[in-house]
C-alpha cells in the first residue's frame, strides 16, 4: 500500500508542472468521453464551457510564443 501511495504522489507532483494547455486539454478530453445521465449534463456542460473559455484566454496571451 505505500508503494502506491507514494506512486500516487508522485503522479500529482508532475501533473502539476504541466504545461496549463495540456491540463485543459486533459479536462475537455475526460468531460466528453464520460457517459453521464440528464441530471449531471448541465454541470459538465458549464465545466467544458469554463475550460474552453480558458484554452481561449491562454491562446491570446501567447503561452506559446
Amino acid at each position: 500500500m505505500r508503494a502506491e501511495d507514494e506512486m500516487n504522489e508522485q503522479r500529482d507532483t508532475d501533473e502539476r508542472v504541466w504545461h496549463p494547455w495540456l491540463r485543459i486539454n486533459r479536462v475537455l478530453r475526460k468531460i466528453l468521453r464520460e457517459r453521464r445521465n440528464a441530471e449531471a449534463w448541465p454541470h459538465a456542460k458549464a465545466q467544458f464551457v469554463k475550460a474552453l473559455a480558458l484554452r481561449s484566454e491562454i491562446r491570446r496571451a501567447g503561452w506559446f510564443n
